[in-house]
């Protein structure tokens, strides 16, 4: 039997936001972190991409704190620099903060520049990859980020986990058209979307998962934790599984080796959960008027987005969607309604509240 999604309680994204910023501050994390970490985790449910935001406070960071895992109190230091690129360390504190200031320096040294691109080893989760890569939006600049995972992908034929979700984001700013922004896993969906469909009880997708064996399942069970994801483009090689596979391992080349933060091994669910730090991000920035008119650009762009968004459906659809479309409407959605979770969320929170000693989130909608 399958959830039923209208039991879905909604709450206004401010209160979200709070709630957050005060589990963070309960377990040492200080004002402007907690602040980062609640805006990229809102970001994320205000998207629709609930995989990635509210969903993820007490398993991914409060929990990984407590027990030792993240150090609250650790502050992002630059190891590397010039006058395009910065490499910073992030000391295995929270992924976000060093993240946003990463891309915020990135922003800096491009608009000075005409490009610029920075890493950061030695972090940990650090939310959906588009948010950073949005920053750039503001700017007239392209933006650019991604982090590697610890690994729940199995490579093309095999059965074991060895590359992570391993997403990459890319926004590119328009004239009147919305802005272009692809943000994805290089594995067919995320580990939180099987977490997601778990909750729901729904079977997963075909092309989504193995067993433990490397046998196809659509069973939430199955997939996790013993068995694997699959690469972007599903199982073998046939509908382009490879391809997913190499862009997951480039994201683990960029992230890891190149960030000198941990790759293959080190990035093992035992491994990685119990001692953190692991993780590494990247991240880019260019600016449009280093290789033409910006307004010359954002006029031929609308073109092309409006070649995509106006041209015919396909049956029983009803019209085409660019990447970033699905999620900025969701957006406009959920600031107006409130920020929808399933009742397993809930529960998660409410539990979460009373360990805390904090206000549940669901007695300030009644307040």
């Amino acid at each position: 039997m399958t959830v039923d999604l209208a039991a879905r309680t909604r709450t206004p994204a401010e209160d979200e936001q709070r709630f957050i910023r005060e589990a963070l501050a309960v377990v040492g994390v200080g004002a402007d972190d907690a602040r980062d970490v609640a805006d990229v985790l809102l970001a994320a449910d205000l998207r629709g991409i609930e995989s990635h935001g509210l969903a993820r406070l007490r398993h991914f960071y409060v929990d990984r704190i407590r027990r030792g895992a993240i150090d609250p109190k650790a502050r992002a230091t630059i190891v590397r620099e010039t006058a395009t690129t910065l490499a910073f360390d992030a000391h295995n504190g929270l992924g976000h903060p060093p993240a946003k200031h990463a891309m915020a320096q990135t922003i800096a040294k491009a608009r000075a520049q005409g490009c610029a691109f920075a890493t950061v080893r030695n972090s940990n989760h650090f939310g959906i990859a588009g948010y950073y890569a949005m920053m750039a939006l503001e700017h007239d600049l392209i933006g650019i980020a991604s982090t590697d995972s610890i690994h729940y992908g199995a490579p093309t034929f095999g059965s074991s986990k060895r590359f992570g979700t391993n997403p990459f984001a890319f926004a590119i700013p328009a004239g009147e058209e919305p802005p272009f922004v692809l943000d994805f896993a290089t594995t067919a969906v995320t580990f939180g979307k099987i977490e997601v469909y778990a909750r729901m009880k729904k079977p997963l997708l075909p092309g989504w998962a193995v067993d433990a064996n490397g046998a196809p399942t659509d069973d939430p069970a199955q997939a996790a934790p013993g068995g694997a994801l699959l690469p972007l483009g599903g199982f073998g090689t046939a509908t382009g599984g490879h391809k997913g596979f190499g862009l997951g391992l480039l994201c683990e080349i960029l992230c890891g080796v190149l960030a000198g933060a941990a790759f293959g091994p080190e990035l093992s669910i035992s491994d990685a959960t119990a001692h953190g730090g692991h993780v590494g991000h990247f991240f880019g920035a260019l600016r449009i008027d280093a290789l033409r008119d910006v307004a010359a650009f954002k006029a031929d762009l609308d073109r092309e987005l409006r070649a995509f968004r106006s041209s015919a459906p396909a049956s029983g659809q009803e019209r085409v969607r660019v990447a970033g479309d699905p999620e900025r409407e969701q957006e406009i959605v959920n600031r107006r309604d409130g920020v929808p979770h399933l009742p397993k969320v809930w529960e998660v929170v409410d539990e979460l509240a009373a360990e805390l000693g904090i206000e549940p989130l669901r007695r300030r909608l009644s307040s």
